[in-house]
C-alpha cells in the first residue's frame, strides 16, 4: 500500500516538472514610484500635477462664485454669497412709462435692508447705481413691471433684481 502511494506521488511530481507548471507568481514591491512632472491646465487657468499610486492628475479646484443675481419682491428676503437683501419700501419710481416718449428715463429708489457678515444696515438703492461695502458691490439691476401711462403699479406687483459681486 505504501508502495502504491509512493508511486502516485512520484508520478505527480514528474508530471508537474515536465508539464511546465511553475510556482505561483510573486508580487514584488518596487517601492515608491515617481510620476511624470507634466501638468494639466484647469478651466480657471491653474495647473495641477500627477499624484497617487496611479499617477493620475489631481482634481482641478472647484470654481468659486464671485457674483450672483437675486430676484425678490417687497418684504421678501433673498440671499446669495453670504448676503441677504430685503426690499422694504419704494421711495420713488420716476421711470418713463413704456408707452410714452420721455427725455429722461427716470429711476427707482428702493429702501433696502442688507445683511452680511459685516452686520446689517438699511440703505436706499438707486436703479443701476452700484453700492459698495467692504466685501461686496450690490446693484439694483432691474425693476419690473415696466410702467405704463395712467396705470398705477400696486406695491405687491413689483419685482426687483439685484446683482451681488464679491470684491
Amino acid at each position: 500500500m505504501f508502495l502504491g502511494v509512493g508511486v502516485v506521488a512520484i508520478a505527480i511530481a514528474l508530471w508537474l516538472v515536465f508539464s511546465g507548471v511553475s510556482e505561483a507568481p510573486q508580487i514584488v514591491d518596487t517601492g515608491p514610484q515617481a510620476c511624470n512632472a507634466d501638468a494639466m491646465i484647469c478651466p480657471d487657468g491653474s495647473a495641477v500635477g500627477r499624484m497617487g499610486p496611479k499617477c493620475e492628475f489631481a482634481a482641478c479646484p472647484t470654481p468659486t462664485a464671485t457674483s450672483v443675481t437675486l430676484t425678490t419682491s417687497l418684504g421678501q428676503k433673498v440671499s446669495g454669497l453670504n448676503v441677504s437683501i430685503t426690499p422694504l419700501e419704494i421711495v420713488s419710481d420716476s421711470r418713463c412709462p413704456k408707452d410714452v416718449q420721455c427725455i429722461w428715463a427716470g429711476t427707482v429708489e428702493l429702501k433696502t435692508k442688507i445683511e452680511s457678515g459685516l452686520g446689517a444696515s438699511t440703505m436706499t438703492l438707486t436703479l443701476g447705481t452700484p453700492v459698495t461695502t467692504e466685501a461686496e458691490t450690490i446693484t439694483l439691476k432691474d425693476v419690473a413691471p415696466a410702467k405704463s401711462a395712467g396705470i398705477t403699479i400696486p406695491s405687491s406687483s413689483y419685482r426687483f433684481e439685484f446683482e451681488v459681486k464679491k470684491k
